[in-house]
């Protein structure tokens, strides 16, 4: 019960017993008597004026509580709107991830129709951002939310971050299939911003709530039917796998170990000769990262690099390795380079050029022996901060060389742009280009390529005598590969160079 409602009850039963008191005393009766009998105290006109007060002060009383009224239905106005505020995304009028965390598993288990959870992640929104900037980018996602509206009207759809949205839909498990294929279709409708055409894609993960027993449980599920989705690079939406938890757990592992390992600096440089083909001599070693567990294991590096990149530890392993790596190379002969690997994801860093000249300040290595290599991939992420960083690197004698050439999607125009002093041709090219007609046209054109660009090529991969020859003929400059030798620990080069050393010269001598 209201106090309103109470006090108002409570007035109304005094009310009563006064009106019944008055008629047990003849109250009415009695005061018109004295009223005759004191009529020269003017008593009459007085109580009149009490009346007529009351009256008034009722009446007052009443305006008041009219505005009271109003205030309160204000404030109940505001508040909604401070709640809606705090719970909605401004840019696409959806629930927010606040929504999400505090009422969506509520809302959900209330009206206990929905069925499934999906969680949309758009691939490279910062590119939309890039384009179009912010305010083109917020016109973006709210087109994009309405489209999801549209495609999925009885469902719940909520912003959950920058460019991730929740779907918890209502359509039946058995036509779930048909709903994601719709949503993807979606992702990849083109939104015209500002006269430019925009295409994205997404990474879609779903999960039976039914199946998952709760909502908290579904979201977890979808999370990481999104995640891999991702991993596959995939817009076709993916669900949930009990595997999938197995695999997050080993990731997770991986990742926790990783962790202790760059933190307690036991992952290691490994080198791998890059050898002049004109007369297999040693022209410098590429850095590999190692990582040997305590029980004597390696660890793959696509593995733990990959995990690197995805828990944000590629920046810390990377600085490391390059420390380490330098200060092994500060030993060999001085005409030879080191060369290094830089994650696509590190050249997004503007601090990157900084911190790789203050660790060869630290070491005391010159930035002449240094070779940094990158991948198409890194360039066409932001061909404008790549170009940057690189010249940076290159005013003071760094070199540049362009690795794993031919399996990315740059073009020449953003080669022409680049300072490069070498370019890798990817081992997938030289490893049947004797055998395939047509891939061995293509390693004669990109040595053509460097030949007109004034810029040295190198060849991965080579394993087999019958292999060297033939890029030699070709007028290949560079080497590497197993031919040449494996990546071996540091400790390992100096008996290495001077066996080197003796095979080039018996080389000479058969030439």
């Amino acid at each position: 019960m209201s106090k309103a409602i109470r006090d108002a009850l409570i007035v109304a039963v005094v009310a009563i017993c006064a009106y019944l008191l008055a008629l047990a005393t003849n109250f009415y009766d009695w005061v018109h008597d004295f009223l005759v009998t004191n009529e020269n105290w003017q008593a009459d006109e007085i109580f009149m004026a009490l009346i007529v007060v009351g009256l008034a002060a009722m009446g007052y009383a009443v305006l008041r509580l009219v505005d009271l009224n109003e205030e309160i239905h204000r404030r109940r106005e505001a508040e909604e709107r401070a709640e809606y505020a705090a719970f909605h995304d401004l840019v696409t009028d959806l629930p927010n991830r606040r929504f999400v965390e505090m009422k969506l598993a509520d809302v959900v288990a209330r009206k206990g129709r929905f069925t499934t959870v999906f969680l949309l992640d758009i691939n490279d929104f910062k590119q939309v951002n890039d384009l179009v900037g912010h305010h083109g980018g917020d016109q973006f996602l709210a087109g994009f939310a309405q489209r999801l509206r549209e495609t999925a009207p009885g469902a719940l759809i909520a912003r959950q971050g920058g460019d991730e949205f929740v779907v918890v839909s209502d359509v039946a498990w058995e036509n779930v299939g048909d709903l994601g294929g719709r949503i993807a279709t979606v992702t990849h409708k083109p939104q015209n911003i500002d006269g430019i055409c925009l295409e994205t894609s997404a990474a879609i993960g779903f999960a039976s709530l039914s199946a998952a027993g709760d909502f908290a449980t579904a979201m977890l599920q979808a999370e990481m039917a999104m995640q891999e989705a991702k991993r596959r690079k995939s817009s076709v939406p993916c669900a949930y796998d009990p595997q999938m938890a197995e695999t997050l757990a080993e990731r997770l592992r991986i990742e926790t170990e990783l962790r202790d390992a760059i933190a307690n600096d036991t992952l290691m440089p490994y080198f791998q000769p890059l050898v002049r083909l004109n007369n297999r001599t040693v022209y410098g070693f590429e850095t590999l990262a190692r990582w040997q567990r305590q029980d004597g294991s390696f660890v793959p590096p696509d593995v733990f690099i990959r995990t690197a990149e995805n828990a944000g530890l590629i920046t810390d392993l990377s600085d490391k390795l390059l420390r380490k790596a330098c200060l092994a190379a500060r030993n060999w002969p001085a005409n030879l380079i080191l060369a290094f690997n830089i994650s696509p994801r590190q050249l997004s860093d503007q601090f990157l050029g900084n911190r790789l000249l203050r660790i060869l300040k630290e070491v005391d290595f010159p930035p002449q022996r240094l070779s940094i290599e990158i991948t198409e991939s890194a360039i066409i992420r932001d061909i404008g901060e790549t170009v940057r960083i690189l010249d940076q690197l290159r005013a003071v004698g760094v070199r540049i060389a362009l690795d794993d050439f031919g399996t990315g999607y740059s073009s020449l125009a953003q080669l022409a742009q680049l300072p490069l002093d070498k370019i890798k041709i990817d081992r997938q090219f030289t490893a049947n280009f004797m055998e395939n007609d047509k891939q061995s046209k293509i390693v004669r054109s990109v040595l053509e390529l460097g030949r007109v660009l004034e810029i040295s090529m190198l060849a991965e991969g080579v394993e087999t005598d019958e292999q060297y020859q033939m890029l030699r003929a070709m007028g290949c400059y560079l080497g590497q590969g197993y031919l040449f030798g494996r990546p071996m620990p540091a400790e390992a080069v100096p008996a290495y160079l001077i066996d080197s050393q003796r095979n080039s010269e018996n080389v000479s001598l058969a030439n």
